[in-house]
């Protein structure tokens, strides 16, 4: 693996303002408005960690998803055969992409548990390190899943296949509205979700009940179809190069 090559990738992510506004600073500033709305306990941590935790794995999932547009904006520019030509492996580069989306979810990660301690959230410095860590391998599933979005069609088509991933995850997995509050047929739906248990991965790190190995199992499994998602329309795309 090209490491040079991976952190000039980084930065040109960084400096996409679509990242930094998806990502980075929108999920900041909901956190800032919902942590506002009450305080209390909500699935049974402190109300204002429950948001922080659901604000950082919102943000989580854009930076997974958000590189499918561009592996597909590379891929209608030619860069991918302009790569080819350095003899630079196509699974490199697919895996370069997973592991740059991956990097910069932790980046966005941080941000958001930073706003959040800023703000005036307290907690003990291992749940901290432990939220973070947690959330940041729960990801794993939404950056394959981004990566296969990228080979499904032209940008046009990956554009909005992208945002209705990204904010259909984000709602129906309870990141938006407390599970807790939902109606019935929802929160039967937000746990089948992997989103729902991205969010959870974060709380368990912080005390909350009820992730356990269902939790591991759930997101093992989504990791496993969305890595077989991937692979089908990376060799489709290629085939067809």
């Amino acid at each position: 693996m090209n490491a040079q090559y991976i952190r000039l990738e980084i930065m040109r992510v960084l400096r996409n303002p679509r990242t930094a506004i998806f990502t980075i600073a929108m999920p900041a500033v909901l956190f800032l408005v919902f942590s506002q709305t009450g305080g209390g306990r909500l699935g049974g941590i402190g109300a204002s960690a429950y948001i922080l935790v659901s604000m950082a794995a919102y943000g989580a999932i854009g930076a997974s998803v958000f590189s499918a547009a561009n592996i597909a904006m590379e891929r209608k520019l030619g860069w991918n055969r302009q790569l080819r030509l350095t003899g630079l492996p196509s699974t490199a580069y697919v895996v370069a992409k997973g592991i740059v989306a991956w990097l910069v979810t932790l980046v966005s990660l941080v941000v958001v548990y930073a706003v959040g301690f800023a703000s005036g959230v307290r907690m003990p410095w291992e749940h901290w390190l432990l939220a973070v860590g947690a959330t940041w391998l729960a990801v794993i599933p939404f950056v394959l899943l981004g990566v296969g979005i990228g080979y499904v069609g032209n940008v046009d088509l990956v554009q909005p296949v992208t945002m209705i991933t990204f904010f259909g995850m984000s709602i129906l997995g309870g990141l938006w509205i407390p599970v807790e509050v939902m109606p019935h047929l929802m929160a039967q739906i937000a746990h089948v979700i992997p989103s729902y248990w991205l969010g959870m991965a974060g709380r368990a790190a912080m005390g909350a009940p009820g992730f356990g190995w269902t939790g591991v199992g759930v997101l093992a499994l989504w990791g496993v179809l969305f890595a077989a998602f991937a692979a089908w329309r990376f060799r489709a795309d290629t085939a067809r190069a």
